[in-house]
């Protein structure tokens, strides 16, 4: 998901203005998001 995020803000940077750069942006910052919420979440414990 980072790495999507780098792609994303990447080409809504070559976009640079339009709907199509903000949209881009907000998938950036979305995919940023749950990138570092799966990095840092703690892992279930399994019931027994």
């Amino acid at each position: 998901m980072l790495l999507a995020a780098a792609v994303a803000t990447w080409k809504g940077w070559q976009i640079h203005h339009g709907k199509a750069a903000v949209l881009a942006y907000v998938l950036g910052v979305l995919a940023l998001a749950m990138g570092v919420w799966d990095l840092t979440r703690k892992v279930p414990t399994p019931r027994v």
